[in-house]
């Protein structure tokens, strides 16, 4: 069986709470989280609620979207996550300053990610050094992630861009606000 780490941002669009996400990306990510729930992939995350944490900061937000969408993926995930045929957990190890995790690739190319993020790839990171397999990380249209795209293939990481002309199109604009300022 497959297996992946879940960017909270796919949850995010998947709930309809992404203006910047195309409709086609948010049917996209419904369904990435569908595949989940349904068994052909398990989630990765870590054995210290680091992931679940952040996920469960958006579990109630009164949003209106139907059951099978970020919600239902979070609910499921919930009462899922101690299971083993759906979900693996990983060991990952906090920096005492705080801004990421001993297992996150120290490239310099990487100093400027942000550290809110670092445990996604630091799960990654272990989850191949103990099954010596690849997960891919599910990015949706975090165009932080999209900039460090190659530094991220250097590095032996899969980013799963689920929405990658939205996310290229949101680079590209954040590149020339950048430019103009």
């Amino acid at each position: 069986m497959d297996a992946v780490v879940v960017d909270t941002n796919v949850i995010l669009v998947a709930k309809g709470m992404a203006d910047q996400a195309w409709p086609a990306c948010v049917h996209t990510c419904i369904e990435r989280l569908d595949r989940i729930v349904e068994g052909s992939e398990r989630v990765v995350i870590d054995d210290n609620w680091e992931i679940l944490g952040e996920y469960s900061d958006y579990e109630e937000d009164g949003s209106t979207t139907a059951a099978r969408t970020g919600w239902g993926f979070l609910e499921w995930l919930m009462r899922n996550h101690e299971n083993p045929e759906q979900c693996v957990k990983v060991h990952i190890t906090p920096l005492t300053d705080g801004t990421g995790f001993e297992e996150f690739p120290t490239d310099p190319a990487l100093s400027g990610f942000d550290p809110a993020d670092k445990k996604f790839i630091a799960v990654a990171v272990v989850y191949e050094d103990v099954h010596r397999q690849k997960v891919p990380v599910l990015q949706a249209v975090d165009s932080n992630w999209y900039g460090f795209r190659e530094a991220f293939s250097r590095n032996g990481l899969t980013i799963d861009f689920v929405c990658e002309d939205n996310l290229r199109l949101l680079y590209e604009r954040r590149g020339e606000r950048r430019a103009k300022n």
